[in-house]
């Protein structure tokens, strides 16, 4: 759901080709007994980006409820997104951790693309940080220990989140965190493997990402101490003008509230740190040196892990639609009728490339055993 940002996020690649992914002589339309559109009951709209739309929806074969993700293939090819859409679908299905967002399945249609998603209830971050202004250490504490284990289970899984934000940690009707969007991640091979996409939020974006000098995954533990600012603060560590987006910002002398504590004081200064190899979290040590400082010293990992730990805020829900803790100006939108969100379902002038092998579902939810739609891999054709 993370494609209903706030923020604008910054992307200049190097472009990858999808060749190997992309029919561009095939419509893309699912074979009968694969799961499509037609098996869900559109209930609501939860938020919408610039060529995504996220909506609460019913399977009608079971009854259960869940997130779509709809994105427009048009949208898609224009911005050139194809491959962060196919990375997404790679690395969601490869992933299974209970700090993680849990994709179902994903099927397209002639002009869309769709992934189905475990509904996560309690709404965005961002949503609660703006209704309070600013967290104590307490929540701060919680949350942020949450998303130190979801992030290292992808440093683990050599991924890189690459865009950390309130808008894309998402609450669940336990209170517990889940990371959301990964469509500006980033998979590699070896270890020490360098990255050079310039691309992320620019409020929680590393100074190495804009130096073009190559980075790694610890640009995601500058991230998390530009997070942990925001949520003790309520506004960003780092402001940038609109057209000038470059690292004079870092020079600056770091001040922060005299209201922080001592030890959120250290903790953010030792993630913010612009050498990123004597960042805390990037070192020999992993996320070890990270749990071990003071500021956590209230936390049992291990609890916290098996999510034994009870969050300081549980949302008051009134059965499994119920969308307090979401935007009104989209959970109010009135027009969202099933034909509306497939308005171009069927048109042919508006087909765009298939995405080969797209289609996947997930053996072990137990969601949709009664369809047929396999898992199959991404694969390249001359691996097939």
């Amino acid at each position: 759901m993370g494609c209903c940002c706030k923020k604008k996020t910054i992307n200049e690649r190097i472009f990858v080709s999808t060749e190997h992914f992309i029919d561009k002589n095939h419509k893309g339309k699912e074979n009968d007994n694969s799961i499509n559109f037609n098996d869900f009951e559109i209930i609501k709209l939860l938020g919408k980006g610039s060529y995504a739309k996220v909506y609460l929806v019913k399977n009608k074969n079971n009854q259960k409820i869940y997130s779509m993700k709809k994105l427009k293939k048009s949208f898609v090819k224009i911005k050139r997104q194809e491959q962060y859409i196919i990375n997404e679908r790679i690395m969601l299905s490869k992933m299974d951790n209970p700090f993680l967002v849990k994709l179902y399945c994903c099927f397209q249609d002639n002009a869309n693309l769709y992934f189905i998603m475990e509904f996560i209830q309690g709404g965005e971050l961002f949503f609660h940080l703006r209704r309070e202004t600013r967290f104590d250490d307490e929540k701060t504490r919680f949350y942020v220990a949450e998303i130190i284990l979801a992030l290292d289970f992808l440093h683990k899984n050599k991924i890189i989140y690459r865009d950390l934000k309130p808008e894309n940690i998402l609450l669940d009707s336990k209170g517990h965190i889940k990371l959301a969007d990964f469509g500006l991640s980033h998979m590699y091979n070896e270890e020490n493997e360098k990255t050079y996409t310039i691309c992320g939020t620019p409020y929680y974006i590393a100074p190495e990402i804009l130096e073009r000098k190559g980075y790694d995954d610890s640009v995601d533990w500058w991230s998390l101490g530009c997070l942990i600012y925001e949520m003790l603060d309520g506004k960003p560590l780092f402001q940038f003008k609109k057209v000038n987006l470059n690292t004079d910002v870092y020079k600056k002398p770091l001040h922060l509230p005299n209201c922080f504590s001592d030890d959120a004081k250290d903790l953010i200064k030792k993630l913010v740190n612009v050498d990123p190899k004597k960042r805390i979290g990037a070192g020999p040590s992993g996320i070890e040196e990270l749990k071990k400082h003071a500021y956590f010293s209230e936390i049992d990992w291990d609890d916290l892990e098996n999510r034994k730990v009870e969050a300081p805020f549980v949302p008051i829900l009134d059965g499994p639609t119920d969308l307090k803790y979401f935007d009104k100006r989209f959970t109010d939108e009135s027009n969202v009728t099933k034909d509306n969100v497939s308005d171009d379902l069927n048109s042919t002038s508006k087909t765009v490339d298939n995405y080969v092998n797209f289609s996947y579902y997930d053996p072990n939810s137990g969601s949709f055993q009664d369809k047929n739609t396999v898992n199959i891999p991404l694969e390249t054709k001359e691996n097939k």
